[in-house]
């Protein structure tokens, strides 16, 4: 039964925005009809979206059946642009990426990350290198994102845990980036959890409601979405499956929480680079990761039952094969019932998952800042899920 719903606040901005990046040139008509709301409801919503800029009539069209042309609405691509990064071990990326989710610049500096200052020197050299590489106003600059590989807690505003970066626990890394480079509006996110958020809104998470991103690196993490919204759980712990247990506690390999066993000591790109040095073949150090990986993603899979699974990371962009062999292993550990129902894909935005999910977060802080300052705006209030099915019928 649908049902029309009050679709105020920022939730109503943010369901259009998503509904338009991935269907353009929606009436307001057809809007509504997505949102299972009257027309009347977006009033509002779209006002705002229009006199701030990060919406725009198109050309008008005609109705499928064959009334009188509608206008239609499209994102401004060029409304506005974050600059994300994405820090890693011994390399960091900086990214310049536009309203609609695309990347129009990129820098990948290598450069060892576990001296803080030397590392934030760096990146903010990187930023300003970016910015003033590319022709937008600075008005249009919303903020900067930046994806950590450890546990980022938005409470206290530190890194918790960083096992790979230890120097990094215990920072308060937002406000050092504020200081450092000059910018206000600075979102500091895990990389899986900044990867999770750039499939969701950008990726294979587009068109599902709940799903779990799988980072295969260096570190092994996931980001688990439920309701189109981040899981976060205590201290922003959730997602950390590189330390589920899957080799006894007698392993050879200390993980770098300093326990053995961990996931992330016997699967990870490190593990795999440690086979490849011990003399180990290229195909069996595959067989081995997989087999671990498999041991402990389809446990998960039994226990959540997501819709879809995302795998995503360096380890599958420099070893392609592994990813078949990850299917193979994970399958055989599914529950029958489960088996055709979870779906298990290949990121399709690869490495640069974490930098659009930090541009989606910085994009939609602008939103409401906008929102809030905007006349006319109404309080918050909970959306209907869109009803995308609704979009064969035009």
């Amino acid at each position: 039964m649908t049902m029309s719903h009050n679709v105020s606040g920022r939730a109503g901005t943010t369901q259009i925005v998503h509904l338009l990046r991935n269907y353009p040139h929606l009436s307001r008509s057809e809007l509504a009809t997505l949102l299972r709301a009257t027309p009347a409801t977006l009033t509002h919503q779209v006002r705002m979206l229009l006199d701030t800029g990060w919406i725009r009539e198109t050309t008008a069209r005609r109705s499928g059946t064959g009334g009188r042309p509608r206008m239609g609405l499209s994102l401004d691509n060029d409304a506005v642009y974050a600059v994300t990064v994405s820090v890693g071990l011994t390399t960091v990326v900086v990214a310049a990426v536009d309203f609609g989710g695309h990347i129009v610049a990129l820098r990948e500096i290598p450069h060892s990350m576990s001296a803080i200052a030397q590392g934030i020197t760096v990146i903010n050299d990187a930023i300003q290198d970016l910015v003033e590489s590319l022709a937008v106003d600075r008005q249009k600059w919303a903020g900067l994102g930046v994806a950590i590989p450890g546990i980022w807690d938005p409470v206290s505003k530190t890194v918790v845990f960083s096992p790979n970066l230890p120097e990094w626990s215990g920072m308060k890394l937002g406000e050092l980036f504020r200081r450092s480079s000059g910018i206000e509006t600075v979102i500091v996110e895990n990389d899986a959890d900044a990867s999770a958020l750039g499939e969701l809104w950008f990726g294979a998470g587009r068109e599902v409601q709940d799903m779990m991103y799988v980072l295969c690196d260096v570190g092994i993490g996931a980001g688990l979405i439920v309701n189109r919204e981040l899981v976060r759980g205590q201290d922003n712990s959730v997602g950390e499956i590189g330390h589920v247990s899957v080799n006894s506690c007698t392993g050879e390999y200390r993980c770098g929480c300093g326990r053995v066993g961990c996931l992330e000591s016997v699967a990870s790109l490190t593990a795999l680079n440690r086979y490849l040095a011990e003399g180990m073949t290229t195909e069996a150090a595959l067989n081995v990761v997989a087999d671990y990986f498999g041991t402990a993603l389809g446990s998960i899979i039994n226990m959540l039952s997501p819709q879809v699974v995302v795998l995503g990371g360096a380890t599958l962009q420099t070893y392609p094969v592994l990813w078949t062999l990850l299917v193979q292993s994970t399958r055989g550990r599914i529950l029958q019932h489960l088996m055709h129902k979870t779906q298990l894909i290949l990121s399709p935005l690869g490495v640069h998952a974490p930098l659009l999910g930090l541009a989606a977060l910085v994009f939609e802080q602008r939103i409401q800042s906008d929102q809030d300052t905007h006349p006319g705006t109404v309080s918050p209030a909970q959306w209907a899920n869109p009803d995308t099915d609704s979009l064969k019928f035009y």
